[in-house]
């Protein structure tokens, strides 16, 4: 049973080589998918306004560089860049897909434990499993509000941690999710997310090029919820804003490769009156639709 990455680079990503550190030894190969320029398919402006400064010519030094696999081109949107690597790595015999982005850890007990889980229930389509969404640093995490409305959660669920690249007709049909999502098997192992463990540049350009960048208002959640953000800061999703009430304290354990790793800067940026009544409007607005959801699933 043969096991590979795919990771995509746009930005020189600080974590990119500790993450191939982090997992690259325990895999069969490495599937490194670079585009010069965003995706069009989301937000038709981000080519005008941003290019990627990833230098390719460092691959050679990578960590793990010999299992590397280079792929690069234009695409217009997430999924058909992942689906280009899913046909090489069924090309190369691979049978399990990994999908691990650049900000994505595991402790090594949790990774090995969700290849043992592949092995061990080979034949759904796709894999998911748990994971932290960290925000600002390493000191903090996302809290999500359970589905039922009132509980709370640090722990949810990835999208796609693996794609079984042999099962019939799989494909990429929406970012990193496939066409036989809904039918994934749920893995045991944590992955650490350092989705927002950034700085204030690298925070917007990533919303601004990233498959999302469509689906929420990306330039008034930076002003309002990033930039302004306080520990005391709610309401911090970005699609429906009260989906995230908060951001926690971590205290667990990060794995080795993040040792020494240097946290991003961050400057703080006070909301004026007028900025303040727009974000509790938007705040109140997506409150509403979570309680208006709650009441509607209770009649039905």
């Amino acid at each position: 049973m043969k096991f590979g990455i795919l990771t995509l680079a746009f930005y020189g990503n600080s974590t990119l080589e500790r993450m191939l550190a982090n997992t690259g030894g325990l895999v069969d190969k490495i599937y490194l998918s670079h585009s010069p320029v965003p995706w069009n398919k989301y937000n038709t402006h981000a080519r005008e306004n941003f290019i990627s400064d990833f230098d390719s010519d460092k691959i050679s030094t990578f960590p793990f560089a010999d299992k590397i696999h280079f792929l690069e081109g234009i695409w217009e949107s997430e999924e058909s860049q992942r689906e280009q690597a899913l046909q090489q790595a069924r090309l190369d015999g691979i049978d399990y897909l990994i999908i691990q982005d650049a900000d994505e850890f595991y402790l090594e007990e949790d990774f090995n434990k969700n290849l043992q889980g592949i092995r061990q229930n080979p034949n759904y389509p796709a894999y998911t499993c748990p994971w932290l969404k960290f925000w600002k640093n390493t000191g903090f995490v996302m809290q999500a509000r359970k589905h039922n409305g009132k509980s709370k959660q640090t722990v949810t669920a990835c999208p796609n941690f693996a794609v079984n690249v042999n099962y019939p007709g799989i494909h990429f049909c929406s970012k990193r999710l496939v066409n036989e999502s809904e039918n994934s098997f749920m893995l045991e192992g944590l992955c650490l997310h350092l989705c927002w463990v950034l700085t204030n540049d690298e925070v917007f350009r990533k919303i601004s090029t990233w498959g999302h960048s469509h689906e929420f208002d990306y330039q008034k959640w930076f002003k309002h919820k990033w930039l302004s953000w306080k520990v005391d800061t709610r309401y911090i999703g970005l699609f429906k804003r009260s989906d995230y009430l908060r951001a926690v304290p971590f205290k667990g354990a990060l794995p080795k490769e993040l040792d020494n790793f240097e946290l991003p800067k961050q400057e703080y940026r006070r909301l004026n009156m007028l900025e303040k009544l727009d974000c509790w409007r938007l705040d109140m607005k997506s409150l509403i639709q979570i309680e208006l959801s709650e009441r509607k699933k209770k009649l039905f």
